[in-house]
């Protein structure tokens, strides 16, 4: 059933929150400041519609006091005055969009109420069929760039070459970025170390079955505690895991990073046939090449999941076809990983996460777990193929990108 979205600043006095009659849960973000700390999901009533700010604050102690009592004590400073205490390095935001000029306006709309000192918007537009984004982009004031290859991380590439400030963000054409979010980033980027942040991405919305079964799933959230990934602290075959490191629709880089190990693999994503893994890729690169990731949660965007059912299992199906598109590329670039990966793809995600996985949710009759795993697993039966289309298509591309820089 449908739930509202909301959130819940402990640090700043609330509003009555009224429901409407079409929503039988609230999904609340609680946040200390800008720093979320979790998320209250809350049965409703029929009959209750209007919720108290002092019941929500009540529901949310009992839940996380302690986490409030942790960060009053050793993140206040860092996260309620960041323009204080972090030096707030100037951010160029890329948003690569094609042909969806309605949701970009809702993502360009939330850009456009940040707060941050110093940023700039570039939207790539990637072989659109007509000028909608344009005429929405300059609406919006934003910098507008057109990229005639069509591919996601072409048009990533693009954004990185247009861009004039030393950090850039990525955010999604399907994704709004939350009060705070280049603050979040410029945290993240405190310590002179880290050259990649991600940050947590939470549903904008839950209006309908498809859009809850997703969040059910997993989501999109790689959870509400930071960490850091450095090379020689992640052992063998979990290096490979860089999905659980964050997603591409809430990610930034240190320029020099793209000088050093090169900008995205253009033989992978949305717009070629593997239909994802440059943003995952990308993580792996850095890491294995000795720099360091962090995710940070204080940077946070919200995610508009697919309404229908039809597009979320082509998304799903897609997870499973890129997957193994993005172990065939580490595999490429690094002959010498060619046994780890081979094993790593046959047992911990072949074996362990698809088919383990569609057994026993079959066994328990745990109905969504059998059926996405059962979806990502016919996806992943048709990566090879799709892989080699891709690498195809993209030769020549390659060849073009290194002669450009």
């Amino acid at each position: 059933m449908a739930a509202l979205i909301t959130d819940l600043d402990l640090t700043s006095l609330a509003e009555p929150v009224f429901v409407d009659a079409r929503y039988t849960g609230l999904f609340i973000t609680v946040r200390w400041g800008i720093l979320p700390l979790g998320v209250l999901e809350i049965p409703l009533d029929v009959d209750r519609r209007l919720i108290s700010p002092q019941w929500l604050r009540t529901q949310a102690l009992e839940k996380f006091g302690w986490l409030v009592w942790q960060h009053y004590l050793a993140h206040t400073l860092e996260y309620h005055n960041l323009n204080k205490e972090v030096e707030l390095l100037p951010i160029s935001v890329v948003v690569c969009t094609r042909d969806r000029a309605l949701s970009l306006e809702r993502t360009l709309k939330s850009l456009a109420r940040q707060d941050y000192p110093d940023f700039e918007v570039i939207v790539v537009d990637n072989c659109p069929l007509d000028e909608g984004v344009k005429q929405v982009v300059e609406k919006n004031g934003f910098r507008y760039s057109f990229q005639e290859r069509p591919g996601l991380d072409w048009a990533r590439n693009l954004g990185i070459q247009e861009a004039r400030h030393a950090i850039v963000a990525f955010i999604d054409d399907d994704a709004l970025a939350a009060p705070g979010w280049l603050y979040g980033l410029a945290y993240g980027f405190s310590d002179p170390e880290v050259v990649a942040v991600t940050g947590l991405v939470l549903p904008a919305e839950l209006e309908t079955p498809a859009q809850i079964e997703f969040e059910s799933y997993g989501g999109m959230s790689k959870g509400f505690t930071s960490f850091t990934i450095r090379k020689e602290k992640v052992p063998g075959q979990a290096m490979l895991w860089a999905s659980g490191w964050g997603v591409g629709t809430n990610m930034a880089f240190r320029k020099e990073l793209f000088e050093a190990i090169g900008r995205f693999d253009v033989t992978l994503d949305v717009g070629t046939p593997t239909g994802g893994g440059g943003d995952i890729e990308y993580f792996f690169r850095c890491v294995a090449a000795g720099y360091t990731l962090r995710y940070e949660p204080a940077a946070l965007v919200r995610h508009i999941h697919r309404r229908d059912r039809v597009s979320l299992d082509r998304q799903i199906f897609q997870n499973g076809r890129s997957f193994p598109a993005y172990l065939m590329t580490i595999t490429r670039n690094n002959p010498e990983l060619r046994l780890m990966v081979l094993r790593f793809g046959l047992h911990n995600w072949l074996w362990s996460w698809l088919i383990k996985r569609w057994i026993t949710g079959k066994m328990r009759r745990d109905h969504l777990t059998a059926r996405f795993a059962g979806i990502e697993l016919r996806g992943a039966l048709s990566s090879l193929g799709a892989y080699r289309r891709s690498r195809r298509l993209g030769s020549d591309d390659q060849n073009d990108l290194k002669e450009t820089g």
